[in-house]
């Protein structure tokens, strides 16, 4: 896992990855996909593998929503605590 998310950011990480997501250059039909690279879980217990895949996906719906250490930024710090969402979020669609 280590050596393909450091591919994909191109850059060397000093931390033990666990998992990462990158998304895909637009498509002729204006498409992107978001991609997750993480182990499989072994079973519905094996929580460490659900929690980075929900980690994951979360970039995938919102972005860049940590720094590199795993902090989170002024407005999504806001935003998890109750206030004001973050401008320029990923909104649901109905």
């Amino acid at each position: 896992m280590q050596g393909t998310c450091q591919r994909l950011s191109g850059r060397p990480e000093i931390f033990k990855l666990r998992g990462c997501s990158t998304w895909t250059e637009t498509d002729a039909r204006g498409q992107r996909t978001c991609s997750i690279y993480a182990p499989a879980p072994t079973s519905e217990r094996d929580t460490q593998a659900f929690a980075t895949l929900g980690h994951e996906l979360l970039h995938c719906f919102d972005g860049h929503w940590h720094d590199r250490w795993g902090r989170m930024s002024e407005p999504e710090r806001q935003a998890a605590a109750g206030a004001a969402p973050k401008p320029g979020g990923a909104a649901a669609a109905d």
